[in-house]
């Protein structure tokens, strides 16, 4: 009950436009999160793509991307959220 997963599937495949000329994009994350003793919700390991695989990593706090990682999902949650509600 401590481990939860943020999965952004719905996002996978979502056709994006052009701002400026400029291709845009939007990931479709899986966040794994934990829920500590002082119950905060935080974020342990971020893979930006649905499937695994040698392209497509797994970030965790401290790690080289990790502040990028985080950055993609905060816009995938945005976008879902958007999109759904």
């Amino acid at each position: 009950g401590r481990l939860f997963l943020a999965d952004y599937a719905l996002l996978e495949g979502l056709p994006t436009g052009d701002i400026g000329g400029h291709p845009q994009f939007v990931a479709a994350p899986l966040c794994l999160l934990w829920l500590c003793p002082r119950g905060h919700l935080l974020p342990v390991a971020i893979q930006l793509s649905q499937r695994p695989g040698p392209g497509s990593p797994i970030f965790v706090p401290g790690g080289r991307g990790w502040a990028l990682a985080k950055l993609w999902v905060r816009g995938a949650h945005f976008v879902l959220h958007e999109m759904v509600t």
